[in-house]
């Protein structure tokens, strides 16, 4: 059962609000990077916006987090539960849970591509997954990596399953807050296609949070999720349901 959280509300406003100015500062520093430097090449461009914006999302709400728990006198541990306390247990359910969802989100994904197919509607795939299918340089890749696989997990089961769920949930609202905490975070990836099987997988990051009151599991089913992905993607092309 998920411990209660001593989150303030208008302090998650100002946090939710001080990453969103990090997003438009981002993004104006991505235009101005295009006028600055108009030869650069359009790979080396999309990597550029990918960069940024991985630094002025996942990397500025890591940073604001830690202020926002100072502002609420506990440190990380104490805030998210994070404990090493079984680590078997904790790491069990986390690949347990992979094991259960890559496939279900895969079948999940080839719905998705049937029915917008059928509704003629065009679903493109991530800036970032584009990118990955074109070879970039092993830099470049190992960038993608660190991004994907240890970055984002981590910045985002703070943001959503560690901040904004509980904050919902004692509100008075559990279910709304398991629903709107998982559509939204399925949103923040920006792909049609992927939003339910990301939907899905945010009910499943959420339900670890609550039967474990632990952050690091869904942090590591996160990170485990990501990076089979990522293996998928990267050596693994044609099995993928879209192309």
């Amino acid at each position: 059962m998920l411990s209660v959280k001593p989150w303030k509300p208008e302090s998650v406003l100002l946090l939710v609000g001080g990453i969103f100015l990090c997003l438009v500062a981002g993004m104006t520093a991505v235009s101005g990077l295009g006028r600055l430097l108009p030869g650069l090449a359009k790979a080396d461009r999309e990597f550029a916006a990918f960069a940024v914006g991985a630094v002025m999302f996942q990397g500025a709400a890591l940073v604001l987090v830690h202020f926002f728990l100072r502002e609420h006198g506990v440190g990380w541990r104490e805030g998210f539960g994070l404990s090493w306390a079984g680590p078997g247990r904790t790491l069990a359910l986390a690949a347990l849970a992979v094991l259960v969802v890559v496939p279900l989100a895969s079948l999940i994904g080839s719905a998705s591509d049937w029915v917008l197919t059928r509704l003629k509607i065009t679903s493109g795939l991530q800036v970032a997954v584009k990118m990955l299918q074109n070879r970039p340089p092993p830099g470049q890749l190992a960038f993608f990596a660190a991004t994907a696989i240890l970055l984002a997990p981590v910045a985002e089961e703070v943001l959503f399953r560690g901040i904004l769920y509980p904050t919902l949930k004692q509100s008075g609202h559990p279910r709304l807050a398991l629903w709107v905490t998982s559509m939204l975070f399925a949103s923040t990836h920006v792909n049609l296609l992927a939003f339910v099987s990301l939907t899905f997988l945010a009910l499943v990051l959420t339900w670890l949070y609550e039967k474990t009151d632990n952050l690091l599991t869904p942090i590591f089913a996160h990170v485990l999720f990501n990076a089979v992905n990522f293996g998928v993607i990267v050596w693994a092309p044609d099995s993928l349901h879209f192309k």
